[in-house]
């Protein structure tokens, strides 16, 4: 049992999602999911100590070893991940409960619930594949799902918010894959390690330059990169208190990961912050998004915009620390990332508590 953890991680939600469905009580499915993303949780943690114990693992999905095959693949950065998604899904779903009562209508939320552990599926397969179309696989299933869990809101401008980001979403995964395609067509394989060993042999080529522009722009939207984050206001403004609360803390941050992989593992820190400019224009970026998000968020009346624009700084703030390329920096970024994450699902869970009791957001109807 578990040798087959890493599969274990992605088949328990994935299942468990149409089993949503089928049950139709709402009681009986609220405790489903949250069974499940315990049970994940305590996967993450077993497989991080593994990890600690043993080293990195690989596993090879249906017995094809990689390259030829897809592999799960689980370092110490890649298993805190992990453990970061499970937690805060395991402490927003028992917020979720009384908001998915209050902002889903009561038909919708066996659906609302098999979005849910499709989202969280797509976050932990993104975080645990090898493979560099799985990744957009995930990233789809992931989105697909979220966008879902926004419209899901009793508020009607939250299908709208849900037809923004999906636009915009489509447009990410659409740039990450013609970059993913470019990469196959230029080394015939998608295996991440298997990329990282061929592409130091084509540094000079414009395939592999188009490619890592065209990853970088979808990466960038996926994450909320300014000025790429046109879509998060309202997004997380009117999608129900929970689904904020957990795609806050996960969604972007995964992004930021996929980012990481990209730019360190299968491009190489050298090609990325040295053949290109990368390094310069994320840092400028970066600073942008500090300064303009804060400002807007001074100037908001909605408080969950205003949390909304101030994670569009805080973003800058680990996408600083990210493009400075130095141990120091990324070791900065990646505190901030876990810091972010937890803090931001506290404080929107905090705001949906206060929606509850005085039945407005704005801060001039709190006073």
């Amino acid at each position: 049992m578990i040798a087959h953890l890493p599969a274990l991680q992605i088949v328990l939600p994935l299942i468990a999602a149409p089993l949503c469905v089928l049950l139709r009580t709402t009681r009986l499915v609220w405790l489903l999911a949250f069974a499940v993303t315990v049970a994940s949780f305590g996967i993450a943690v077993e497989l991080y100590s593994q990890v600690l114990q043993y080293g990195v693992i690989s596993y090879a999905m249906g017995g094809w070893a990689p390259p030829i095959g897809i592999e799960y693949r689980v370092d110490q950065f890649n298993a805190l991940m992990l453990i970061l998604i499970t937690a805060v899904a395991t402490v927003v779903l028992l917020f979720a409960r009384t908001s998915v009562a209050k902002e889903v209508d009561q038909r919708r939320q066996p659906l609302f619930w098999a979005a849910w552990l499709l989202c969280f599926t797509g976050l932990l397969g993104i975080v645990i594949t090898g493979d560099a179309f799985n990744v957009f696989v995930f990233l789809e299933v992931s989105s697909l799902s979220t966008y879902a869990l926004i419209a899901c809101a009793r508020d009607r401008r939250a299908i709208t918010s849900a037809y923004q980001y999906l636009i915009m979403g489509t447009i990410g995964a659409t740039f990450i894959l013609i970059g993913i395609g470019l990469l196959y067509m230029l080394t015939g394989t998608l295996n991440m390690a298997d990329l990282a060993a061929r592409l130091p042999g084509v540094t000079e080529s414009r395939t592999l330059k188009t490619a890592f522009v065209f990853i970088v722009v979808g990466c960038s939207l996926k994450l909320a990169l300014f000025p790429l984050h046109l879509w998060m206001p309202n997004a997380y403004a009117y999608a129900p208190s929970a689904v904020t609360a957990f795609i806050a803390a996960t969604a972007t941050k995964v992004a930021i990961y996929v980012m990481l992989r990209f730019f360190f593992t299968i491009f190489g820190a050298d090609f990325s912050f040295g053949a290109m400019p990368l390094g310069q224009v994320l840092m400028v970026l970066s600073v942008i998004a500090m300064f303009s998000g804060s400002l807007v968020a001074i100037y908001e009346q909605n408080v969950k915009r205003m949390l909304a624009y101030s994670s569009v700084a805080q973003i800058g703030y680990i996408t600083l620390g990210i493009s400075l390329a130095t141990t120091t920096g990324l070791a900065a970024g990646m505190l901030h990332l876990f810091n972010h994450a937890m803090i931001k699902a506290a404080l929107f869970m905090a705001m949906g508590a206060v929606v509850y009791r005085l039945g407005s957001c704005r801060l001039d109807q709190m006073a």
